[in-house]
């Protein structure tokens, strides 16, 4: 294996911080050209803004904001122009949610896996209309890919407008096939909106293969730059239609399409001024084979959790990514276990409810260790059998 690379970050040297997936850690070189964009703005505003950001306030996009741009487009295999630069995905999709039109008895078709919040956005963006939010409900185990896209799509009705799916979904930890479900919604005219929030810099990312209307992810996760940023990228064939969440100076200066919906005011830019850093940093650490051999341990331990836990797998590794969910005893209270693995053994993991079900997310990255993992399985394990 690889070397461990938790010197590279900034995180406790005491605690074990196995909940990536939630709030992602940012390595140290990455995270002082955060900071040294915003000692750049701090020096002087006005030219920070109107010189060294040309764009924000103009009609031409240049300099590190649209070098950013760019590589991340190149990253994720999309065009620059419908590539929109947001805090996080839950902005983005509440921006979709505001400009589309939904007409009376119109149906968001989803499933029953998809992440709290956006769901209340969706809700209450139907309820506003007229329109039904339909969740699929979706059981553990899954089998195969092809048999979800089968059955999801004998759900869709001709009142189905649009389609709403996580690219990975949140509590259970599942890679959708969500290129499938595009590449049918293109050809009955439906609208698809992808929540990546998990996806990019864990999954090999081709926007233009899954060809999404409006697909939306993190970069704050997997993708190493600091909190506040993600990016939502818009299909050409949306954009005439796409409304700005913000009415701003885009209205009276009209910038590029990207720079209309960037345009909210004073904002701080320097967490995606440092994505091409976090991109190399990913690059001279040979991140493809670390992604390897991060989610071969991940998927070792989460047969032994299951195993110790008594409970069965709720998909096979084909479904997975750096992310794997595992059921805990139907009696579990996940709140209290959660507070108790902090309290006791300084262990950040994600546990939560789906349904019915208490569920550990296990998450591996480039700064965890075998012992961790041994650590958690053994504090969990304790804990349910006091």
């Amino acid at each position: 294996m690889l070397a461990n690379l938790r010197s590279e970050f900034l995180l406790d040297p005491d605690i074990h911080y196995l909940n990536h997936g939630s709030f992602g850690a940012c390595p140290k070189e990455v995270f002082e050209d955060y900071q040294n964009w915003q000692r750049i703005l701090e020096r002087n505003p006005i030219d920070y803004f109107t010189r060294q950001l040309k764009g924000l306030f103009g009609k031409e996009a240049s300099g590190p904001l649209e070098k950013a741009r760019t590589e991340l487009a190149h990253f994720v295999n999309a065009d620059a122009e419908g590539l929109i630069f947001t805090p996080n995905v839950t902005v983005a999709l509440n921006a979709i949610a505001h400009s589309i039109q939904l007409e009376p008895h119109d149906e968001v078709l989803t499933t029953d896996h998809e992440y709290g919040t956006i769901m209340a956005s969706w809700a209450r963006k139907c309820a506003q209309n007229d329109a039904m939010l339909t969740k699929v409900a979706i059981d553990l185990p899954v089998t195969t890919q092809a048999e979800f896209v089968d059955y999801f799509w004998k759900q869709v009705t001709p009142r189905t407008k649009l389609i709403l799916m996580s690219h990975i979904t949140s509590a259970t930890a599942l890679v959708l096939p969500v290129k499938e479900i595009c590449a049918r919604a293109r050809k009955a005219g439906i609208i698809t909106v992808i929540d990546g929030a998990h996806a990019v810099g864990q999954l090999a990312m081709d926007l233009e293969e899954i060809d999404a209307d409006f697909y939306t992810s993190n970069c704050h996760k997997w993708l190493l730059t600091p909190k506040g940023t993600a990016f939502l990228h818009v299909h050409a064939t949306q954009r005439e239609a796409f409304e700005p969440l913000v009415i701003s100076w885009a209205e009276i200066n009209q910038p590029s399409f990207s720079l209309r919906h960037e345009m909210w005011g004073t904002r701080d830019m320097a967490g995606f001024l440092c994505i091409p850093t976090a991109l190399k940093f990913r690059e001279k650490h040979d991140w493809q084979t670390r992604m390897s051999e991060s989610r071969n341990l991940l998927y070792e331990y989460r047969e032994l959790f299951a195993t110790s836990l008594k409970r069965e797998l709720i998909c096979n590794e084909s479904w997975l990514a750096q992310l794997a969910s595992v059921l805990l005893p139907t009696d579990s209270n996940p709140g209290k276990l959660w507070q108790t693995l902090w309290d006791e053994h300084k262990i950040e993991a994600m546990i939560t409810k789906w349904r019915e079900e208490s569920i550990l997310r296990l998450s591996f990255n480039a700064y965890n260790t075998p012992d961790e993992m041994d650590l958690l399985l053994q504090a969990i394990s304790h804990h349910l059998n006091r």
